[in-house]
């Protein structure tokens, strides 16, 4: 069964494409899927039409109607809720690699 999913990932971007300079940084995805396996697959196809590279995934958890999410994570749960196709990323947290 179908579900939303909250990842927090690292992904690694093309030079250029931050404001920030950074190539690396962590974000909190929503999208649909039925495992945690499936979403971090479908995010890794969706970052590589940017030319992006999905890192890790620090966290993967099903949404929950009994949580109350931080005010950005619960509009991310709501567009991903009317769109059964939505992969929606969050804020970019940038670093620079030692």
């Amino acid at each position: 069964m179908q579900k939303i999913w909250i990842l927090v990932v690292e992904v690694l971007v093309e030079p250029g494409d931050l404001p920030s300079g950074s190539t690396r940084a962590f974000t909190t995805v929503t999208t649909w899927a039925t495992s945690a396996e499936e979403a971090r697959e479908k995010l890794s196809q969706y970052l590589g039409t940017f030319n992006w590279k999905l890192l890790d995934m620090e966290q993967a958890r099903a949404h929950s109607d009994s949580v109350t999410y931080q005010e950005s994570i619960a509009d991310m749960i709501e567009r991903t809720r009317n769109n059964p196709q939505a992969i929606i990323l969050g804020e970019f947290h940038t670093y620079k690699p030692d």
